[in-house]
């Protein structure tokens, strides 16, 4: 038996969360389904941290590119072939062990008859909840090779935006590392020469250097006590953020006050609706399924009010302007347009074409700022440093 945990909710609307046993994933989806829970994620559950570390290697080894590459040829080939001909197709293209195992498994899934969107929810963690929501859309509306497109061409824009993220702090990070270890060689080699000297003529260290001194002291002599209780540290506070929603409920909303971050989730979430609007769902249960989509969950809280909002008769528009003090008032004027003519899935991917643009404009200025930021940190340090050195030897005048 495995284990899986789950969250959605009930029929009154009460959230649902826990551990279930099952002998797979179709077993514990079809008992929840019995007991009336809607699912909002169901995944295996990781009892150890080796389980947690594979979960991770895996979804930094082929989330991003991969999944993107996967759904964009998983399109074209949809367009000339069957589903199953195409995963298996796929299968016999690839040459890595993890990719043809999880492209055996989800052949194996649909072979015993279940949806693609369900097989999908094996690898949730890889795939992510809403891009198998949109599958599981693409499959009811029959519109599967245009969903698997549209995904391709989301995941593709997610990775770039990820990929110029990283690679706008590269410089910083190495600017700082460097400081450290300089930090490191002087704290180590040149400060002890120091020590040794004022505490052969009587005298005592500047109170800069003997922090300095005694804390280099501290690290070369603990380094392996201090690197397990660092690790520990981390380990401690991602599983606090992982199972604590009010800490990361916090966190998120902090995040959301970041603006490329901001941008993002608005991107995210025009593109939805667009998408869920177009393939015939109504408005509430849009805002409702992008809502359970997110990650974020302060997002989620807001979209939910929105839904409630909605239901009882507001417009979006109405709805965005009494949010705007959370969102930019940029996009208000084009949904409340579009809602007026009748063109609102047009204004919203009008609006998500803005959160791009926005979104480049920051990435098009974040390598300058992340070199003005990282060199001032560096500096600091190494000026910190350099203070340390020079004041004992201006101070050197007094020991004679």
């Amino acid at each position: 038996m495995k284990k899986f945990r789950y969250k959605g909710y009930d029929a009154q609307s009460i959230a649902q969360s826990g551990t279930l046993e099952a002998e797979n994933y179709s077993a514990a989806y079809a008992a929840l389904q019995f007991q009336g829970v809607t699912i909002v994620s169901l995944i295996p559950e990781r009892a150890n941290l080796f389980g947690l570390f594979f979960d991770f290697v895996t979804k930094i080894k082929l989330g991003g590119r991969w999944t993107s590459v996967f759904f964009r040829e998983l399109s074209v080939m949809l367009d000339v072939m069957t589903l199953h001909d195409a995963l298996k197709t796929l299968e016999q293209a690839s040459d890595d062990k993890t990719e043809k195992k999880i492209l055996s498994e989800l052949i194996d899934s649909i072979e015993g008859g279940e949806n693609f969107g369900t097989a999908l929810k094996n690898y949730e963690i890889i795939f992510g909840g809403d891009s198998i929501q949109s599958v599981e859309i693409g499959e009811t509306s029959g519109k599967l090779q245009e969903v698997t497109a549209r995904l391709a061409e989301q995941l593709e824009r997610s990775y770039t935006t990820e990929k110029k993220v990283r690679a706008a702090m590269y410089y910083p990070l190495t600017v700082f590392f460097a400081a450290i270890i300089a930090a490191i060689i002087m704290v180590n080699l040149t400060l002890p020469v120091f020590e040794s000297f004022y505490q052969s003529q009587g005298g005592e260290l500047p109170l800069i250097t003997s922090i300095l001194l005694t804390g280099g002291k501290f690290l070369t002599e603990h380094i392996f006590f201090v690197a397990i209780i660092f690790f520990a540290a981390i380990i401690f506070f991602v599983i606090i953020y992982r199972e604590i929603s009010a800490i990361k409920f916090f966190s998120d909303r902090l995040k959301i006050n970041v603006k490329i971050f901001r941008e993002i989730e608005l991107r995210n979430l025009f593109s939805r609706l667009s998408f869920l609007l177009e393939s015939g769902i109504t408005l509430d249960a849009a805002i409702k399924l992008s809502a359970e989509s997110s990650g974020n969950l302060y997002v989620r809280q807001i979209l939910s009010d929105m839904q409630f909002s909605v239901e009882r008769g507001e417009k979006l528009g109405a709805v965005f302007r009494k949010l705007s003090k959370n969102f930019s008032r940029l996009y208000l004027g084009l949904i409340v347009t579009g809602e007026e003519s009748g063109r609102l899935v047009e204004m919203l991917r009008q609006c998500e074409s803005m959160a791009d643009f926005e979104i480049d404009e920051i990435l098009r200025t974040l390598p300058a700022k992340a070199e003005i930021y990282g060199t001032l940190t560096a500096g600091i340090i190494v000026g910190a440093l350099v203070f340390s050195i020079v004041l004992p030897i201006l101070n050197m005048t007094n020991l004679f």
